[in-house]
């Protein structure tokens, strides 16, 4: 009986050992990138934002809360390489009343561990200007996340304002609801990111139409939960301003946040996400392979008792087969 016990410890011992390899070189890689099926629906606001207002009978700023919607959806269809994802991303920026104030969609392909921009001819990316009108652009670092494992070092992540990647700089970690985050900051100085016809009155003018300059300048912060790379709040200090002959109008000022309910939501799915994560890179295989060894050992400690006993059994067989 011994000795088949031993057999099983050791059987159970080495299926737990492979296991374990599997789960950390095999499940974990599986899992450690976005999922072909992605969709999700964030929820941020700009409260008190100055916008300017281009109705013909106001054409001046005002002050106003925004609400903000942006939605992801993954193309699992796409004619991506491995490892590549497909994301069409709509953003739109609503007044109080519900008017749409800004509408912004973009098609964009990356790598699914990295989250960093793929140069990917067959996936179709794209970025819509105006309904019906789609532009390619060639995007750079980062787009919708920060890489799986995320390290504590500075990132380059896109702007789709200055059409470039600025460096966002990893300024330490902060405890957010019980989560550990890492903080990073992109900042991005005034820059000039096209000019726009406006009418003369709008900056005290004569003439009837005048070449503005549109002027953008960012402070925008990540909290990033580094296991999974997710961002659980993103906060923007933004500045757009309309300039001319000395003269400034805000275009869109104010700060940009998730809402409450938005960060508590994505802390939760942080937690649990990151605990799975976590457990597959290394607690469960180190429990797996421990527990693994242990019964090894226990086996092959049973197996020579047992087979110390029956060589006993034999000896003693044999003396009383001479009396």
């Amino acid at each position: 009986m011994r000795s088949k016990l031993a057999s099983v410890f050791v059987g159970l011992g080495v299926f737990l050992i492979v296991a374990a390899i599997l789960v950390r070189f095999y499940a974990y890689p599986s899992l450690a990138k976005t999922p072909a099926d992605y969709e999700s629906i964030t929820k941020l606001e700009a409260l008190d934002a100055q916008i300017f207002n281009s109705d013909p009978d106001v054409l001046a700023a005002e002050t106003t809360d925004l609400s903000i919607v942006s939605r992801s959806v993954a193309d699992g269809g796409a004619d991506a390489p491995d490892d590549v994802s497909v994301w069409v991303n709509s953003t739109t920026i609503s007044r109080p009343d519900g008017s749409v104030f800004q509408q912004a969609r973009d098609r964009v392909a990356f790598d699914s561990v990295t989250g960093v921009a793929t140069d990917c001819e067959p996936c179709d990316t794209w970025t819509e200007i105006a309904e019906g009108d789609r532009r390619d652009v060639e995007r750079t670092g980062l787009l919708f996340k920060f890489p799986f494992g995320t390290e504590k070092k500075d990132y380059d992540v896109w702007d789709s304002s200055v059409n470039e990647a600025p460096v966002a700089t990893f300024e330490g970690e902060e405890d957010l609801q019980g989560l550990t985050v890492y903080k990073f900051v992109q900042r991005i100085e005034p820059t000039v990111v096209q000019t726009r016809e406006v009418p003369g009155s709008v900056f005290g003018s004569d003439e009837a139409v005048v070449e503005a300059e549109m002027w953008y300048e960012m402070t925008r912060t990540y909290y990033i939960e580094p296991q999974t790379g997710s961002p659980v709040n993103r906060v923007e200090e933004r500045v757009q301003e309309l300039r001319y002959d000395g003269t400034s109008v805000p275009a869109f000022t104010g700060t940009v946040q998730y809402t409450e309910d938005q960060v508590s939501d994505m802390v939760e799915d942080a937690k649990s996400n990151a605990f799975m994560l976590g457990g597959l890179q290394m607690l469960f295989p180190l429990v797996m392979g421990v527990l693994g060894a242990l019964l090894i050992g226990l086996g092959l400690v049973m197996g020579r008792a047992a087979g110390g006993r029956s060589s006993g059994n034999r000896a003693n067989d044999k003396t009383m087969a001479g009396v």
